[in-house]
């Protein structure tokens, strides 16, 4: 109700009777190339205490046998069909999603298929084997280790002073060295039987492909998966404060630079995607980059007493809104420069921006879409 953007109608949309989603989009640019990209609804967000850092090993035991393919077999199997583990085949863990990752080189049918069937290994053929699990702890906790530095920690810090009443800050995906050390399969087997459900998944295809032929390989691939056991719970991020009482925070890193923020986060109500809304989020975005623009010019200033500042309204994990105004100081001078970006957002508020300001933004907004239009393909 109140939505009235129309879709691209060159996408194709459905939905499996298991619930899994996709989507397919033919694009012939670069000739003969395909993307696959699997997004599962499931991140570190969704871990129990004692699963913390299991959703990102879940990710890499992916790699390391399946129902079809054998622990140290997907690597030459990849490598045999012309792609490399890295910048063809990867994925990633985040706070919200799980995301698999294919870059076909060529759109012949056999290595779609081989593509297909890779992503429908992980949908809920993982072995999880004791052994290779066993095999796998070192080279994570080696990643976890590389991770934990002091801009980990400065995140940490900021994310639970900004968000007491979630539990994100002690959900990120590095998780616990203790737990990844000491997990057992079956800690790991529950998180992915829990969370791997086709009501939890997207595929996504785009490249030079038969969109109708396509959807026939998806629907035939992926028509027999059922999640097993209990679905897991919906994915709790927790609540911001709407009456929160202003507080301050210092975080004390000599690494890092001398930042100074002013930080509101609101919860998000959900609105119908519609042109109004979209007109509105525009001249927001016209009004932020107007602001901006002003701070990177005070920045040059020979005696500005930041090195760089800027406003921003962010959407976090679509639940919160993150409304910031931050500056980057000279040393020694965040409260002159918290000042000095504190004026400027004033005055932007009280006496509004030029005609000329305007038209700039506009003309860019302009030449982006017009970019954006040519290079549709």
């Amino acid at each position: 109700s109140g939505q009235d953007v129309p879709f691209d109608p060159a996408v194709l949309l459905g939905v499996l009777p298991n619930g899994m989603r996709y989507a397919i989009r033919r694009n012939t640019t670069p000739l003969g190339s395909v993307i696959l990209r699997m997004r599962y609804d499931v991140g570190s967000i969704a871990e129990a205490e004692d699963q913390r850092g299991l959703a990102h090993f879940i990710e890499h035991m992916a790699f390391n046998g399946s129902t079809h393919i054998a622990e140290g077999e997907m690597i030459p199997l990849l490598e045999r069909n012309g792609l490399a583990f890295g910048p063809d085949t990867n994925a990633s863990t985040g706070i919200d999603e799980t995301v698999y990752k294919l870059d076909l080189p060529r759109n012949d049918a056999a290595l779609i298929d081989t593509g297909l069937m890779l992503l429908r290994e992980t949908a809920s053929e993982l072995t999880l084997s004791e052994a290779a699990v066993e095999r796998e702890r070192g080279v994570i906790a080696a990643e976890v280790r590389t991770r934990d530095n002091f801009q980990l920690r400065n995140q940490i810090d900021s994310l639970q002073f900004a968000l007491p009443d979630s539990p994100i800050a002690r959900r990120l995906p590095s998780g616990s060295a203790e737990v990844i050390r000491t997990a057992p399969v079956a800690r790991l087997r529950a998180l992915y039987d829990a969370y791997y459900r086709p009501e939890r998944a997207t595929l996504v295809v785009v490249g030079d492909v038969d969109v109708a032929a396509m959807e026939r390989k998806i629907r035939t691939r992926f028509a027999d998966w059922q999640g097993r056991g209990a679905a897991g719970s919906p994915l709790d991020f927790g609540s911001v404060a709407v009456d929160r009482p202003t507080a301050a925070d210092i975080y004390v890193q000599p690494d890092l630079p001398e930042t100074v923020a002013i930080e509101l986060l609101k919860p998000i109500i959900a609105e119908p995607d519609s042109r109004a809304r979209r007109l509105q989020r525009s001249l927001e975005g016209i009004g932020t980059s107007i602001l901006n623009r002003r701070l990177r010019t005070m920045a040059l200033a020979p005696d500005a007493r930041f090195i760089r500042a800027s406003f921003g309204i962010t959407a976090v994990f679509d639940r919160f809104l993150d409304i910031n105004l931050a500056a980057i100081a000279q040393d020694g001078q965040w409260q002159p420069a918290m000042e000095t970006v504190d004026l400027a957002y004033r005055q932007f508020l009280q006496f509004g921006v030029s005609e000329a300001e305007i038209a700039e933004q506009v003309a860019d907004i302009r030449t982006s879409l017009d970019n954006g239009v040519r290079g549709a393909e």
